[in-house]
């Protein structure tokens, strides 16, 4: 009876990881639990003389979290007329943070991560969810890789 703590972020490995999840989540009593996190864009805005800077939480060009909710919802319905027991989840915040408290506070089994395969040079400046859950966690983790096929399907029906 595994609990399955999936983070998506909706990119062109989101399908794979959701059917990977639902291969896995076949014992019954299995749990799904599907989790958008809205990361913040930040913001400077110095404040005092030191010129320390504030994080403003979000911009108004990134979408509501009751729309992120939603098309989580959608994602989580076609799973739960299988007869699977599926949670959704979007909320604000930092992703490797968000992922692991959401993982303890759901006694997650396990976490589902896709994996990008993005180059070293945008790890270096952007980390990578993946490396931080993974180092942060005593949960076992499961990546699962977008191979180069479906991401370049995806740029592909994305340009139609």
């Amino acid at each position: 009876m595994p609990t399955l703590l999936v983070p998506l972020d909706f990119s062109h490995g989101t399908n794979l990881l959701l059917s990977q999840a639902t291969r896995l989540a076949q014992e019954p009593g299995s749990r799904i639990i599907l989790l958008h996190v809205i990361e913040p864009i930040p913001t400077n805005i110095p404040v005092g003389a030191s010129m320390d800077v504030l994080i403003a939480p979000i911009v108004e060009n990134t979408p509501s979290q009751e729309s992120l909710q939603q098309r989580v919802e959608a994602l989580a319905q076609p799973l739960r007329e299988q007869g699977l027991a599926v949670e959704a989840h979007a909320t604000i915040g930092l992703p490797v943070p968000e992922i692991l408290d959401c993982a303890e506070r759901e006694q997650a089994d396990y976490i589902l991560l896709g994996s990008h395969g993005r180059g070293a040079l945008y790890h270096l400046f952007s980390g990578s969810v993946v490396t931080g859950v993974l180092k942060k966690t005593t949960r076992p983790v499961v990546v699962i890789p977008v191979p180069k096929k479906a991401q370049a399907a995806a740029v592909q029906e994305s340009a139609s």
